[in-house]
């Protein structure tokens, strides 16, 4: 889909999905079948949603994740979260109290919450743990799994 109308990439932009780094650096050579559905869904049909910390953090991964990164980017399937939507959204010091993962995946929550889905594969158990445990944000609760097969992320609907 070279050049989708607005309608069209509005549709796509609501496939979004939050990948971690740790689950992203499979997509190098992968041997797993789950990894090769999620790669070929993320490939010609999902959205990639990210920040640009995460792609920094991609960008130290692998030629595979760059070149994923430049074709969604061309085809609008790339919803990068910029830095000044994350800075406004502000934790309450309740939420910010109960948090387990580290300052840096903080970053990676409000990636997650800003994003039209809110779902995440993420290996790290605290990540995971606080993406499952936040509270509905703007009508939807956040999910997240370990695997790609832990949730149809193809037909999840908000």
């Amino acid at each position: 889909m070279e050049n989708p109308t607005a309608e069209e990439l509005e549709n796509i932009l609501k496939t979004d999905l939050f990948v971690d780094t740790n689950i992203a650096k499979n997509f190098k050579n992968p041997l797993d079948p789950e990894y090769k559905k999620l790669l070929l869904w993320l490939r010609t049909k999902g959205c990639w949603v990210v920040s640009k910390k995460l792609l920094v953090e991609y960008g130290r991964s692998n030629q595979n994740i760059a070149v994923l990164t430049d074709l969604l980017q061309r085809q609008g399937r790339l919803k990068t979260i910029d830095n000044e939507a994350h800075n406004k959204l502000i934790f309450t010091k309740l939420t910010e109290k109960r948090l387990t993962c580290n300052a840096e995946d903080r970053w990676h929550l409000k990636t997650i919450l800003l994003s039209h889905r809110k779902i995440a594969i993420i290996i790290d158990v605290a990540l995971r743990n606080d993406v499952n445990n936040h509270p509905i944000y703007k009508g939807v609760k956040p999910q997240a799994v370990a695997r790609p097969e832990e949730i149809d992320y193809e037909n999840y609907i908000v």
